[in-house]
């Protein structure tokens, strides 16, 4: 625990059971929803094993409520959970565009791969020679404002000041204890009785 952790009490089981039971009525309701479509378009067969494997969707479903619901307590309680939600959108982020970020020339082997290699020969026409000129010369550009560039210096000053932020981070707590450790119900309205 964090030394500036607030001193609430956080009512663990209870934002448990309420992220389990919303989780649960969320897959009941898209399951209710969508099985008469999936019926008309698929079959009766179809439709016995969805109903068969509902309920292990609505478990796990309620499972990863539950667990979302105790990761948010965490990362306003604790500093390493913060720390480990910008890794993840750190890996995320460098996965999916840090190569063409970082690495620009990856975009160059690209445009000469698909664009100027076309059926098993080397085709220099007008365009190819015209697209490989403008990404090279973007390629220089970019890898010169990338030494250059303080929007590095800012993400990470930024990811720091969330890990550090414990005052946020307790303001964030207290406002959140009430709201996700409110008692939910299992069952949609749509199977509750009238009153």
């Amino acid at each position: 625990m964090d030394k500036n952790s607030t001193n609430l009490t956080v009512p663990w089981f209870k934002i448990m059971h309420a992220g389990f039971n919303a989780g649960f009525r969320w897959t009941i309701s898209s399951v209710v929803l969508g099985l008469l479509a999936f019926l008309m378009g698929n079959g009766i067969e179809a439709s016995i094993q969805v109903i068969l494997w509902s309920p292990i969707a609505m478990f796990a479903m309620g499972l990863l409520f539950a667990s979302l619901g105790l990761f948010y307590i965490c990362t306003c309680r604790f500093k390493w959970a913060r720390f480990i939600v910008c890794l993840f959108w750190f890996l995320v982020a460098f996965a999916n565009i840090g190569v063409f970020v970082f690495l620009p020339h990856v975009c160059l082997f690209v445009c000469l791969r698909f664009i100027v290699y076309q059926a098993g020969s080397w085709d220099f026409s007008g365009a190819n020679f015209f697209w490989v000129t403008f990404l090279s010369i973007a390629t220089l550009w970019w890898s010169w404002k990338l030494v250059q560039a303080q929007w590095i210096r800012t993400v990470w000053a930024k990811s720091l000041a969330y890990v550090n932020d414990t005052e946020g981070a307790r303001k964030k707590l207290a406002k959140a204890i009430p709201d996700l450790s409110k008692k939910q119900p299992l069952l949609p309205k749509f199977f509750s009785k009238k009153k």
